[in-house]
């Protein structure tokens, strides 16, 4: 069958009518394969909902095509002729026509992912194609046909990308913990916030847990989310691997995505801990249909989870606080931005801090950034940020003198950290005075990303007097 006269829908029918008596056939050799190596079973709310046992489906299709050699031939001879027809049928596609080559009885080809690439048999696709179709709710195997014709299509093609839909979408990934989404939320420049039940799509459970803090399933995992940049994708099919084939480089908006994360951090006044880049992650029954049981995160970078309890609730994202953090990010490349990036960090590791004396640190940090935004030169330091921080936040008299007031009690606490009178601290003192420490910074900071600072700080003091 030439690519001129491929018929699509006519090689999904035909493999659809031959996929249920291969199906049967498999059957005893799976129960024989779970004698040896029990299988384990997951069963929720008492229904049995253990996922299609792609990897055993692959493993007998192997043993059977390398059967001849290992003196199996006679044990196999049944699964080979329900699988030989479903094999023939499928390789009569153009594009793993061309990928097998002209060889009689070869049927390995070498498939490229988004990074990673592996020789794969005819029998994993077709082993996918079953997984696949265990997936969806009706006319299985037609629709999994359908969509793995669609993969086999070049990006762009109008059909393949209605048939898809979301499946041929992969995305490189910042995975954080200490936020609850409820919702998928556009960033900006083509990044998004998923939250858990959309990052499953891309990373499993496992996966997940190796990553995320000791109590996370408390609570549902809920408070699992990832910053991720979408980006659509096509398997490549080849004769062979390319080893002098470039990879794709790590994508430069990681960086980006922890800048978004300590503005997250800020805006809700929560610890927001980074967990691990992933990058190349693809929708996981996108990966099943092409005969993966599951991705490895392949390069990563992690960050230690050591010293944060997983079983905290985590607040959920707050519509005010999340609108001035996509603000400020959406303007990052402004001079404003530039000039606050370093509080927003200081800040956001604020909020991070584990140990002995995270408390107290914590107090510095909040000094520190106030300082830094308010422009203090030498001299009267704390008169300048008590009058400054007051004049600038504050709304009417009263307001004013409550922020002197936090002011003073911040620098007061600072103080006693600073020179260790340890009986004046205590541990709801310290807490208070950053909590509304932190509070003022956090308000100036987004003032200035929105509005700027005054020009001139001793003439506002001056002409607010």
């Amino acid at each position: 069958m030439t690519a001129e006269r491929f018929d699509a829908e006519d090689w999904a029918e035909r493999l659809a009518a031959t996929l249920p008596a291969l199906v049967q056939a498999q059957e005893p050799y799976l129960q024989d394969e779970w004698q040896d190596f029990p299988r384990t079973r997951r069963i929720v709310d008492g229904r049995d909902v253990t996922p299609f046992p792609l990897d055993d489906v692959r493993i007998i299709y192997q043993r059977s095509r390398d059967s001849r050699r290992f003196g199996e031939e006679a044990y196999f001879e049944r699964l080979r002729a329900a699988l030989d027809p479903v094999r023939h049928a499928l390789l009569a596609h153009p594009a793993l026509g061309r990928a097998v080559g002209r060889i009689i009885g070869e049927d390995t080809f070498y498939m490229q992912l988004p990074g990673s690439g592996a020789d794969t048999p005819a029998g994993d696709l077709i082993a996918g194609l079953m997984a696949r179709a265990a997936e969806l709710p009706e006319d299985g195997f037609r629709t999994a046909l359908r969509e793995l014709n669609a993969f086999l299509s070049p990006v762009g093609y109008r059909a393949a990308t209605d048939t898809l839909g979301s499946l041929d979408e992969a995305c490189d990934m910042f995975l954080f913990y200490g936020l609850t989404l409820s919702e998928r939320i556009e960033v900006a420049d083509g990044m998004v916030l998923l939250p858990y039940e959309e990052v499953l799509r891309f990373v499993d459970e496992e996966t997940v847990r190796n990553f995320a803090p000791t109590g996370t399933g408390f609570h549902g995992w809920g408070s699992v989310g990832a910053v991720a940049r979408p980006f659509r994708w096509r398997p490549e099919l080849r004769r062979r691997a390319n080893l002098n084939e470039p990879m794709r480089p790590v994508p430069p908006f990681f960086p980006g995505a922890s800048a978004f994360l300590d503005l997250l951090a800020v805006s809700h006044a929560t610890r927001v801990t980074r967990l691990a880049t992933l990058s190349n992650q693809i929708d996981g029954s996108a990966g099943r249909l092409l005969g993966r049981e599951k991705q490895s995160p392949g390069f990563h970078r992690s960050w230690s989870a050591q010293g944060v309890s997983g079983f905290d609730e985590c607040p959920e994202t707050r519509p005010a606080a999340l609108a001035e953090a996509l603000e400020a990010f959406r303007g990052r490349k402004s001079a404003r931005y530039e000039r606050m990036a370093p509080i927003v960090t200081r800040l956001s590791e604020a909020l991070a801090r584990n140990g002995r004396f995270a408390a107290g640190d914590r107090i510095l940090d909040a000094a520190m950034a106030l300082e830094r935004m308010y422009v203090l030169d030498e001299g009267s330091i704390g008169r300048k940020l008590r009058s400054r921080t007051a004049r600038y936040l504050g709304t009417d008299a009263a307001s004013q003198k409550r922020i002197r007031d936090e002011v003073q009690e911040l620098y007061d606490v600072r103080s006693d950290i600073v020179h260790n009178r340890l009986q004046k601290l205590t541990p709801d003192r310290v807490h208070s005075a950053f909590v509304s420490g932190f509070d003022l910074a956090r308000r100036s900071l987004f003032k200035m990303l929105r509005e700027g600072m005054p020009k001139d700080w001793n003439k506002m003091e001056t002409a607010s007097k």
